[in-house]
């Protein structure tokens, strides 16, 4: 009967450490603030997250405008919003540089993410997060605004004779870069489309209202995953226990020879650490592979490098203490075993052999 029970705890040891390890890890890095504060804040300020993600969205939503009729470039009228279709990488890092300053994206992190870890432990329906763009819009208006502008402008490919022609007939300028005496002009109609894009901005963006849409057409309750949080919250912290009231148990059942301890102790602790290292070693790619075939399937290949990128860094916080604590467990269970399997005791002499 003790070893069938000996048995049973080396099994429940065995597969409930890596899940008890995750999940402790897990729970320890996304509920840590400032940490995941000062990972998100380092790759939206200096990562090209934002410059993929921007180039991206530009040339998803010219195409968009053309295709769905909302922008008439090809028939009566130009799409001033089209030119952002052709700066290159190189160009949205700098334009994100001058439009986005790291004091601005800095600012909107702390506020949306002290918004988010404040609302799991409060009743509000919905986390309480509003983003003040006053000063980011009155930033922009300014000549730096109109720097931006300039490395649009500068992206354009040079006119033809035909574009010329087709300004010349309809008094509209096609995105192309323009020469005198056509270009001051062209140039004021990107900056009247700046004011117009800043001027339709509020001055204030609520989160809480877009996340309620959100929730609207989701049929997802924030209170559920408020409690769903909460629920994991717990398990992560007391998770760790479990194994190791298992392990105390099963130190209470080895107590009597060396062989058993290392039997019902070393070994378990052995393989119990192996089972852990391995998720260590291959998350990046598994979880890039998941990423890529599912909620990142439809975005171009620059934004999947870098949002997986991203993502890894804070995947690394949590698996790379786990690769530690894994590998710690690993070679105490080496050691265990070894003295009890390997190292034989040594036997006294008889009284003949004196």
């Amino acid at each position: 009967m003790r070893k069938f029970i000996a048995f049973l705890l080396v099994l429940f040891f065995v597969f409930t450490l890596p899940i008890a390890l995750l999940m402790f890890n897990v729970g320890r890095v996304i509920f840590d603030a400032p940490l995941v504060k000062r990972v998100v804040t380092r790759e939206v300020t200096e990562s090209d997250l934002i410059p993929a993600t921007l180039r991206w969205f530009a040339q998803r939503r010219a195409q968009e405008r053309v295709l769905t009729g909302e922008a008439k470039t090809a028939i009566t009228e130009p799409d001033t919003l089209k030119a952002l279709q052709f700066p290159t990488l190189d160009n949205w890092r700098q334009i994100k540089s001058i439009v986005l300053p790291n004091r601005f994206l800095e600012t909107w992190v702390s506020v949306t993410l002290d918004g988010v870890y404040a609302w799991i432990d409060t009743k509000d329906p919905l986390p309480n997060v509003v983003l003040d763009l006053k000063p980011w819009k009155d930033y922009n208006r300014s000549p730096y605004g109109h720097q931006a502008i300039q490395i649009v402008y500068g992206s354009l490919p040079p006119c033809q004779q035909a574009d010329i022609d087709d300004f010349l007939k309809r008094l509209k300028a096609a995105p192309r870069m323009f020469p005198a005496p056509w270009r001051a002009d062209q140039n004021q109609d990107y900056l009247d489309e700046r004011d117009k894009i800043i001027d339709t901005a509020p001055n204030f963006f609520a989160l809480t209202q877009e996340l309620s849409r959100v929730e609207k057409q989701s049929g997802v309750g924030a209170e559920n995953i408020k409690q769903q949080i909460r629920l994991f919250r717990t398990l992560a912290q007391f998770s760790i226990i479990v194994p190791f009231v298992v392990l105390l148990l099963l130190v209470l059942l080895a107590w009597r020879s060396r062989f058993d301890f290392a039997r019902w102790l070393g070994v378990p602790m052995l393989v119990g650490g192996i089972l852990s290292l391995l998720p260590t070693l291959v998350y990046q790619p598994i979880v890039n592979t998941a990423l890529i075939a599912g909620p990142m399937s439809e975005v171009p290949r620059e934004v999947q490098t870098e949002f997986t990128r991203a993502f890894g860094v804070l995947l690394a916080e949590i698996f790379n203490p786990m690769l530690l604590q894994s590998a710690i467990i690993l070679l105490i269970g080496l050691g265990v075993a070894a003295l009890g399997l390997i190292i034989k005791p040594k036997i006294k002499p008889s009284s003949d052999q004196l």
